[in-house]
């Protein structure tokens, strides 16, 4: 009988021991990122026939999980990190722009018109002349700097993507080793658990770098899928790859930045996380907003142009008038771009050269110069195109701050949900600690106590 007691209030000690170290576990681990809470599993001890039972025994260490809480936090942090990445790049893209600014290329283009006015009203002064070719020069260094900036963000996106998917392939294949070691049946007790909290850790940054869906599977094992194709089964993975497209200054729609799949060249559609933002932008933004450059410098030398060729001005010599030349030209190649807007080297050289005259040349005719200055308030001009594409700039990067605040609301109620299913709350595991001090002191009565009793009968004989 005593012996009986022992062996039950033994295993009580011994239960209580595992459950005082699980709690401890708990609240080493509690800000550990990946840590699932874990929890003693007890069950009674009973041989068939005994009406008393013979104790307790622990039958494991069950880790706390919610796989749909876990897929809800795995989504809403790629949402977030999506939409911080997203409002990072186009910030990036308004600030390359330099608008609005006292030295922008909407303050340029002022100055040029204001100085094309000024050349109306003196156009017998070569100063004058002058003047319009400097800010004429200012224009297209402005629009070339912006054009140079907007592929500046772009070959920085492309370095960081290429970076970053090197990053996510060495992480996926750590998820398929750990799954390769929780299929494996030697597996000392509690190790899963060990493995599987790393393996969460892994997921979660892969989760926040391309999004992923997450298939659990047998023995801990997980599939992880981007867009409905696989990256890992089991111990198999399938590497991915980056290329970053044609890449023109500035950015142009001809540009795709790809993901696919390095072994079968399959499209992998990446739309979550930050490497989806940064194909969002490559794709989509950045050559958007080259496309408002392009249309700019096309836009402003089309009507300059224009403007200049049906006017006149003296011809080189000096000796005569001839038809206006044009002020904006490409610096290389057959047309104007963003990148090409240069001013007319024979301008340039000669600045009296410009048609300041009308259709029939006279020294003091400034008209032309002054149907050239009107432009500026023109609703189809210039200056309101490029008034237009700052707004809308302006409006993406609004609307990306607006994404990126949600998200991350959303998210952290997604988190706060996940938690509360799995992870540590050090309050309760306080209680926890408690109740297993209790259980472990009465344990240690019950053998106590059995002792006295013991020694008391043997000094009874």
């Amino acid at each position: 009988m005593s012996g009986g007691s022992l062996s039950i209030a033994l295993s009580g000690l011994d239960a209580a021991q595992t459950g005082l170290d699980t709690v401890s576990e708990n609240i080493a681990n509690a800000n550990t990122p990946g840590y699932l809470k874990e929890t003693a599993s007890l069950a009674n001890q009973q041989t068939p026939g005994d009406a008393i039972g013979n104790g307790v025994t622990v039958t494991g260490i069950i880790q706390s999980s919610n796989s749909f809480n876990r897929q809800l936090e795995l989504s809403a942090k790629g949402a977030q990190s999506y939409a911080n990445q997203l409002q990072s790049l186009l910030s990036s893209a308004q600030a390359s722009f330099n608008e609005p600014s006292t030295n922008g290329i909407a303050e340029q283009l002022n100055t040029m018109y204001n100085d094309f006015s000024s050349l109306a009203n003196t156009p017998t002064q070569a100063a004058s002349y002058a003047q319009v070719v400097a800010a004429a020069q200012n224009v297209a260094t402005s629009i070339n700097q912006a054009a140079a900036n907007l592929s500046a963000v772009y070959q920085q996106a492309s370095s960081s993507a290429t970076t970053l998917v090197q990053t996510i392939n060495s992480q996926l294949n750590q998820v398929a080793a750990i799954n390769t070691q929780l299929a494996s049946t030697s597996l000392t007790p509690g190790a899963s658990n060990t493995l599987v909290d790393q393996q969460n850790q892994v997921i979660d940054a892969l989760s926040s770098e391309l999004g992923v869906t997450v298939v659990p599977g047998n023995a801990g094992q997980t599939t992880l899928l981007v867009g409905g194709v696989a990256l890992v089964q089991g111990s198999q993975v399938q590497p991915i790859g980056f290329t970053p497209g044609i890449q023109t200054s500035p950015p142009s729609a001809t540009n795709t930045a790809t993901v696919s799949l390095t072994n079968s060249g399959t499209i992998v559609p990446v739309t979550g996380g930050t490497l989806g933002a940064t194909l969002t932008a490559m794709n989509t933004n950045l050559p958007t907003y080259g496309g408002y450059l392009d249309k700019l410098a096309n836009t402003l030398a089309s009507q300059v142009n224009g403007q200049l060729a049906a006017g006149t001005s003296q011809n080189a010599a000096g000796t005569g008038s001839q038809s206006g030349v044009a002020l904006f030209v490409p610096s290389s190649g057959a047309s104007i771009d963003a990148a090409t807007l240069s001013v007319n080297p024979s301008i340039v050289q000669d600045p009296m050269l410009i048609a300041a005259s009308g259709p029939s040349y006279a020294p003091g005719d400034g008209s032309n110069a002054q149907l050239v200055a009107n432009q500026q308030t023109s609703t189809t001009g210039a200056i309101a195109h490029w008034a237009n594409s700052v707004s809308s700039v302006g409006l993406d990067v609004q609307n990306a701050t607006a994404l990126a605040t949600n998200a991350t609301n959303t998210y952290n109620q997604a988190y706060s949900a996940e938690q509360s299913s799995s992870g540590v709350t050090v309050n309760s595991q306080l209680v926890n600690l408690v109740n297993y001090q209790q259980v472990y002191q009465a344990a240690a009565k019950v053998i106590a106590t059995v002792a006295a009793t013991l020694q008391s009968l043997i000094q009874d004989v």
